[in-house]
């Protein structure tokens, strides 16, 4: 079952990472795409402004403050932050959005280059000299044709274009909405690894809590059948013991009888008592027996715990008197009354009364007192100061049938612990400071004022 677990939350795991890899791949293709978008349009625009240059040149002069005009119409679009076009020397011939000196420093060998929300594309391009596309002013045309075509060519003697050459094509593109786009995909895959995180989280939870409620189910129905059987013991123990009780009392009758009559020597009265004796001791312990295995369905009540020990020191008061023992329980006058099965609590207090009584040395105080708790219930204590509980065997206590007196039978404490978990309490032993040992009741109600 554990390496079930252990593989469901190891696939988990590998499920999480690999939805993870899926969104980094489609965010890295979702921006590669929109750099390539933008890579595209620069390409365009330089495409049609080499274009525009090659066959526009021949206006002469004033195709230089034309294409000034175009580059700033290119940079009020938005898109464009800048645009240049530089000569082989260096000399900006015509620039827009930015002084040139802010423009020679974009310039580089690199074609292109991403740099703080923009995007530099630069390109150099040829322009044969003027002579190489014509073939001269005035070659086959009339008088007053060729007399333009000359005005023309000096004009176009004054043009930087003029004589050809290398020039270099400069333009800044705006990338924010690239920069935007990138970084509403990482939010967009992030929430979805993140989705994906919490629902196999939630998978695990509602994984683990059905597997607990299984194997709660199970053990319930197992504790359910081990209860049945333990109940069926329980009476079948029961209805041996007391069918075991009634031939005891047969036998312990017609023997005192015997010991009793007037024809009985010594030797056998001695031994009819002793049989009556073994009787007795038989007949305690049957009945701790039942007491033990008889179910116990308390029957709560208002019961004043000063009044009910007061009951008990006068029933162990032999006991108390042949080891000179002192039982206090003063502070139960100011103790209030609690709910409980009066006969069922007399009869737990009367084993944890005993049990002290027999442990405590001749001559102490046996106390048995009452504690207020935080949660508004009552703590009952019975103190001795005894030899204590070894803490080896301080697990084992309200065992059945364990003890550590040579006559006990090791039913006192299990019966307590039952009429406590009947009522709803808790019973246990915590060594007293000093030496001694402390049985205790707790979690007692208190009674309806």
């Amino acid at each position: 079952m554990q390496r079930s677990r252990v593989a469901l939350f190891a696939a988990l795991v590998l499920a999480w990472i690999a939805l993870a890899f899926w969104q980094w791949y489609d965010y890295v293709a979702e921006c590669r795409n929109a750099r390539e978008t933008l890579i595209r349009q620069a390409d365009s625009i330089m495409q049609a402004l080499t274009g525009g240059i090659r066959s526009h040149r021949r206006l002469g002069y004033y195709f230089a403050d034309q294409l000034e005009g175009v580059l700033e119409e290119l940079v009020a679009s938005k898109d464009v932050r800048a645009a240049a076009v530089v000569s082989e020397d260096g000399r900006f011939v015509c620039s827009a959005g930015a002084d040139p000196q802010r423009l020679r420093s974009l310039l580089s060998d690199s074609e292109a280059a991403w740099q703080n929300a923009s995007f530099r594309y630069v390109r150099q391009f040829e322009l044969p000299p003027r002579s190489e596309e014509h073939p001269g002013p005035g070659r086959g045309l009339g008088r007053g044709r060729g007399s333009r075509w000359m005005q023309e060519s000096d004009a176009e003697e004054a043009s930087p274009f003029a004589e050809g050459g290398t020039f270099t094509a400069l333009l800044v593109l705006d990338a924010l909405p690239v920069v935007e786009r990138c970084r509403r995909a990482a939010w967009t895959r992030l929430a979805v690894v993140t989705a994906g995180a919490l629902v196999l989280f939630f998978l695990a939870i509602l994984w683990r809590t059905t597997f607990r409620l299984a194997e709660a189910r199970g053990r319930e129905q197992l504790l359910e059948s081990e209860a049945r059987y333990l109940r069926e013991l329980g009476q079948a123990a029961a209805g041996l013991a007391h069918e075991t009780r009634n031939p005891l009392g047969l036998i312990r009758g017609w023997t005192q009888r015997l010991a009793s009559a007037d024809f009985a020597v010594d030797a056998a009265r001695d031994r009819s008592q002793a049989i009556v004796e073994e009787c007795d001791r038989l007949t305690a312990r049957i009945n701790q027996f039942l007491a033990f295995a008889r179910p116990a369905a308390p029957q709560l009540e208002q019961v004043d715990p000063a009044v009910l020990a007061s009951e008990l020191a006068a029933l162990l008061e032999p006991d108390l008197q042949s080891k000179s023992l002192r039982l206090d329980f003063a502070s139960l006058d100011r103790a209030a009354a609690i709910r409980s099965d009066r006969e069922l609590l007399r009869q737990a207090l009367f084993n944890l009364l005993q049990n002290a009584v027999q442990a405590a040395p001749a001559g102490t105080t046996v106390e048995m007192r009452m504690l207020s708790g935080n949660d508004g219930r009552w703590r009952l204590e019975v103190a001795d100061a005894g030899p204590g509980v070894p803490p080896e065997l301080a697990g084992k206590l309200f065992t059945p049938y364990f003890t550590t007196r040579e006559s006990g039978t090791g039913l006192g404490l299990a019966i307590v612990r039952r009429i406590a978990v009947a009522h709803g309490w808790q019973a246990g032993y915590t060594p007293r400071p000093g030496g001694g040992a402390i049985f205790w009741l707790d979690g007692l109600q208190p009674g309806r004022s």
